[in-house]
């Protein structure tokens, strides 16, 4: 699990709007690839039919060969138990402590207790956060905040992981250190979409990036390489 195919997608809104128009592009499994351009580009729709959140106007979107618009509903979230997801707002429970949010995915399949602290501490010692587990999100920084967001996306082990402008509210300094986070993920063979506007750090990493412009892919590029 963890490659992806986008064959002539094209998504419309009932009010006109053409988010994404005729888009083609492939994911090697265990690539890890940024998506670019401008707010209203078509990035959080792009990611957002990867997920089955929203399904294309035309087009299919398969993932490992199998076209998730015919997965039927009620094998929805089996599917997406393949997806980890950051988001630029952490969407972290402020009642709940870092180790019940980071928790939060494991609970919901079931699995025993003995076996979530197990993972959820070796996923907030891979964010530098053990040792916080204890605190609620109030008590800490903003970056801290998104790096158990970013513990809670990992904790299940996902196939592939997406980020919607993680960086988005960070300064450069934390940027650089959750981008690195990400590409630490992805050398152990996950699957990277990263959704950002911060082009220049994104070519700072040398790695593919894909520029959307009015809902088509307008460069399919190594990032910082020679044009």
């Amino acid at each position: 699990m963890g490659h992806i195919e986008l064959q002539h997608i094209t998504k419309r809104f009932d009010n006109g709007h053409e988010a994404l128009a005729d888009v083609s592009v492939e994911f090697a499994e265990g690539s890890m690839t940024f998506l670019t351009g401008h707010s209203g580009a078509g990035k959080s729709t792009f990611l957002k039919l990867l997920l089955r959140a929203d399904v294309p106007t035309r087009g299919r979107v398969l993932v490992n060969g199998v076209d998730i618009a015919q997965i039927p509903l009620s094998r929805l979230p089996r599917y997406r138990q393949n997806f980890g997801v950051v988001f630029q707002d952490h969407h972290l429970l402020a009642q709940r402590t870092v180790f019940d949010n980071v928790a939060i995915p494991l609970r919901v399949v079931g699995m025993r207790e003995r076996e979530i602290a197990r993972r959820v501490r070796a996923a907030l010692t891979r964010v530098e956060l053990l040792g916080k587990e204890s605190l609620f999100p109030g008590h800490l920084s903003t970056g801290e905040q998104q790096r158990v967001g970013i513990a809670r996306a990992v904790v299940a082990r996902p196939k592939i992981l997406l980020a919607d402008e993680p960086t988005g509210n960070l300064d450069p300094e934390l940027s650089i250190h959750v981008m690195d986070l990400f590409a630490r993920f992805n050398q152990v063979g996950t699957t990277v979409i990263v959704a950002s506007h911060d082009v220049a750090l994104i070519e700072s990493m040398g790695l593919r990036m894909l520029n959307l412009q009015q809902g088509r892919v307008v460069d399919d590029v190594l990032a910082g390489a020679d044009s």
